[in-house]
């Protein structure tokens, strides 16, 4: 593996051991957390050829307008690349067409809604990520949540698989692992 992978592993590591807030007047940085996961996920995962963006087209992150996450994820994302592709924020509204998303951030919101978005996009190489304790099964891929004070994330290897995502061992290895 190249030395950037290394030094972004190493980066995931200290994110992962990042206290999550305590008190109300520090929770503003918990999205800000959130969002540098999922950059740092971006990058620790690849997708199939024929899903990637041609040439230097942009790699979509969609998350559902007004929720949280939205303006963290602008603010954290903004100039960054996936390699040769730059990461851009999608706002979704309502029933848009998702064939577009790369990333499906679904956050803590409606589990009916989530579950209907999740339906639409599984297997068809979008990497999900969502708050709920239930998600990762049966369609879910990464699942963040709060432990001991700090920010953790959960694995679903075989709804990632199922999609034709490919998982650096780096990131498997960081990971709790989902089971039935």
């Amino acid at each position: 593996m190249s030395r950037w992978r290394a030094g972004l592993a190493a980066l995931l590591l200290a994110v992962a051991a990042v206290p999550a807030p305590a008190r109300a007047e520090t929770e503003s940085s918990l999205p800000s957390v959130k969002a540098a996961f999922v950059f740092n996920f971006i990058k620790l995962v690849s997708w199939p050829e024929a899903r990637l963006p041609a040439g230097s087209g942009p790699i979509q992150v969609c998350v559902i307008k007004g929720d949280e996450m939205e303006a963290a994820l602008r603010l954290a994302l903004a100039g960054k690349l996936a390699g040769t592709h730059p990461i851009q924020v999608t706002a979704l509204s309502g029933d848009e067409n998702l064939t577009g998303c790369h990333v499906l951030y679904l956050g803590s919101r409606s589990s009916a809604r989530n579950a209907a978005l999740m339906a639409k996009v599984s297997g068809k190489g979008v990497l999900l990520v969502d708050e709920g304790p239930r998600f990762t099964w049966p369609d879910g891929m990464i699942r963040l949540f709060q432990e001991q004070n700090r920010m953790r994330f959960e694995l679903n290897l075989e709804s990632l698989e199922r999609s034709g995502l490919k998982v650096d061992p780096r990131l498997i290895r960081l990971a709790r692992i989902a089971s039935r």
